[in-house]
């Protein structure tokens, strides 16, 4: 037989296989699984094949659909620091996912105060060094192509899409892995592990600079006909978005048209929508800096409340809590920065008319600097960790 067809047979018999048994993007070593909820378990297998899911003593059976696609239910579970495996058994193969706890999931998003890193904070760097004392606090840093004053290059133009733009994986809280992650998160984390006395996953997909229209699904985006220039190929020309913001993705992208972070609904797509069903405790959100450029207090409290609705609706929560943080004080007299009073406004009506969504007063917090990101971040982590553990 010629190499020819010998090629061909083989890539008839994979393309027959169908997708190899694999776990969608949440799931993987060193995760918190929810607790005290059903957590749903999807993945890909060989079209039709029969799928296990084995956890805890207990086994959960169903099988692919006709385009690979699977989804089982586990039992609500109790919390456990006691590291275990999740196995998956198909006809075609077996995957096991290492030492894995049950506690709550809390994302952390946002602009660049919640990407600001632990290392860079103020006593972050010692804090850090005593990470690995907790063990049971699990980190998910997802980094994307970043938004600094530069043009990208062809290989991350090449990332600017939903599918490749945040990569990261789950980590053991260690000094490297928590110097790294969001100084907030991080402070907000341990204080809701401390309050609760249970495993604590934290999910970082904030990115610096992006408005909370890039952070909107854009099924609420096509929903109303106010947002359809943010939908159109000219939206990085839309006066609906800051002049910071828009200066700086036409800087990134050096003429190209492409997708940029702030591309309304880019974000969502990229970093948010693919934790659809799975049982997060609520979402940790620091952002507003760039939105607050843009003096139309009716505008901005729709994108805020769409936003809180569009997630709940998009991720099949309709009562996952949100806790925000309000604008800090800041320093100077920079003319981007001269609505941040009417925005802390803007946010305290868009939170007290949302259920389930508790906004965090830092005005005491800031600083007299005219620097965006105050370096001081122990105080407003700790103020979002016990809203949570409440």
């Amino acid at each position: 037989m010629s190499r020819t067809l010998l090629f061909l047979l083989a890539f008839t018999l994979v393309a027959q296989a169908g997708p190899a048994l694999a776990p969608a993007r949440p799931f993987a070593d060193h995760m918190v699984l929810p607790m005290a909820r059903e957590v749903p378990v999807w993945g890909t297998a060989a079209p039709g094949a029969g799928v296990e899911v084995r956890f805890g003593g207990g086994v959960v059976r169903g099988r692919a659909d006709a385009q690979g696609n699977w989804r089982l239910v586990l039992p609500p579970q109790v919390a456990s620091a006691a590291g275990r495996d999740i196995e998956l058994v198909a006809a075609d193969g077996r995957v096991v996912l290492r030492d894995v706890l049950v506690g709550e999931v809390w994302l952390c998003s946002g602009q660049s105060n919640m990407d600001f890193p632990l290392g860079r904070a103020v006593g972050g760097n010692e804090e850090a060094e005593h990470a690995g004392d907790f063990p049971t606090i699990r980190l998910l840093n997802l980094t994307g192509v970043d938004t600094g004053p530069r043009t990208y290059r062809d290989a991350e133009l090449q990332r600017l899409a939903p599918e490749r733009f945040f990569t990261g994986a789950w980590q053991v809280a260690s000094a490297t892995a928590a110097r790294q992650f969001s100084a907030v998160g991080w402070w907000a984390g341990k204080t809701i592990a401390r309050a609760k006395g249970v495993p604590v996953g934290l999910i970082d997909t904030a990115v610096g600079g992006s408005g909370a229209e890039a952070w909107l699904p854009k099924e609420i985006l096509a929903a109303r006909t106010d947002y359809a220039a943010l939908l159109a190929d000219s939206w990085i020309d839309s006066e609906r978005i800051g002049p910071w913001a828009r200066g700086r993705a036409k800087q990134n992208l050096g003429g190209n048209a492409s997708n940029h972070p702030f591309r309304p609904g880019f974000l969502f797509d990229s970093g948010v929508r693919w934790w659809r069903g799975f049982p997060l405790a609520g979402v940790l959100w620091y952002q507003g800096e760039t939105n607050a450029e843009i003096r139309d207090d009716d505008w901005n409290e729709r994108l805020i409340t769409d936003l809180v609705r569009g997630w709940r609706q998009a991720l099949d929560q309709p009562q996952l809590p949100f806790v925000m943080v309000q604008l800090p004080r800041i320093g100077g007299n920079d003319p981007l920065r001269r609505w941040w009073p009417e925005f802390r406004a803007v946010q305290a009506r868009a939170a007290a008319k949302l259920e389930r969504v508790e906004l965090i007063q830092t005005l005491d917090l800031g600083w007299d600097s005219p620097d965006v990101h105050p370096p001081d971040k122990r105080p407003v982590g700790e103020r979002l960790g016990n809203a949570a553990a409440r």
